[in-house]
């Protein structure tokens, strides 16, 4: 009797929690995507983030909340949930997922980079007109090499898995 109920109860923990994969190339899982995990992903032309409140039969069920402005009594408005609802999408029409950002992300995608070269430029030039000496060419140069090679960093960094181009999703039943 005891193993009965015990089977019963691990039988509605698990019942319902299915899940989709990540894979690479490789066929490796990069990321597992379940119920109550936020996602960023794009469909058909459209990108959608939120939180996935269900993975059923071979699509993603994401919770979306209808957010509008309302008025009070003192005549201000402040934001109020109007509604929410569950919006289906078939695991088959996912066509990205958004990385999440990583460690040190404004190093990696070239910003400090951006930022110092143009500010050391513009230091540069302001310091020469300031003191009255000419501009350093080879300065210029190589601070404004920082900037450019700063753009390119963010020109090229992937910020989504591309499904298709080297990554798949699968969906993966638990019952």
């Amino acid at each position: 009797m005891l193993f009965l109920l015990i089977s019963g109860y691990v039988e509605a923990q698990v019942k319902g929690h299915d899940m989709v994969s990540l894979r690479n190339k490789k066929g490796r899982s990069v990321k597992t995507y379940f119920n109550g995990m936020k996602i960023d992903m794009g469909t058909q032309g459209l990108e959608v983030e939120g939180v996935i409140r269900r993975v059923q039969d071979d699509s993603i069920f994401i919770q979306y909340y209808n957010v509008q402005k309302q008025y009070n009594i003192w005549g201000t408005s402040v934001l109020d949930t109007v509604t929410s609802f569950l919006i289906p999408y078939a695991v088959s029409d996912i066509k990205w997922i958004r990385k999440p950002p990583a460690k040190f992300e404004f190093v990696r995608n070239g910003t400090l980079f951006m930022i110092g070269g143009t500010g050391y430029v513009l230091l540069h030039i302001i310091n020469a007109a300031y003191l009255k000496e000419p501009v350093v060419g080879s300065t210029v140069a190589i601070a404004g090499g920082i900037a450019v090679g700063g753009f390119l960093m963010n020109k090229f960094r992937k910020r989504k898995y591309e499904i298709g181009r080297g990554y798949e999703l699968r969906y993966i039943p638990t019952n």
